[in-house]
């Protein structure tokens, strides 16, 4: 059974913004990750079904300084 997921935004200030239901945990992460590369806010999804949170934090300049320890 694919479950959905709640995508959300958090800014600075704290606030949320909801941004996108997905279906399928796969898809989800995919989606987080494709936010990420457009925002520096974080953005974290909510199973629907559990209220279980899938991830949290992603951020893309988070994601840009692992790359730059990476290539050294």
């Amino acid at each position: 059974m694919r479950h959905d997921y709640d995508i959300f935004e958090k800014f600075p200030d704290g606030s949320t913004i909801w941004r996108a239901c997905i279906s399928g945990r796969y898809e989800t992460e995919r989606k987080l990750h494709e936010l990420a590369e457009q925002s520096n806010n974080e953005f974290y999804a909510i199973d629907i079904q559990v209220n279980q949170l899938v991830a949290l934090g992603l951020k893309s300049a988070s994601r840009s300084a692992a790359k730059a320890a990476a290539n050294g």
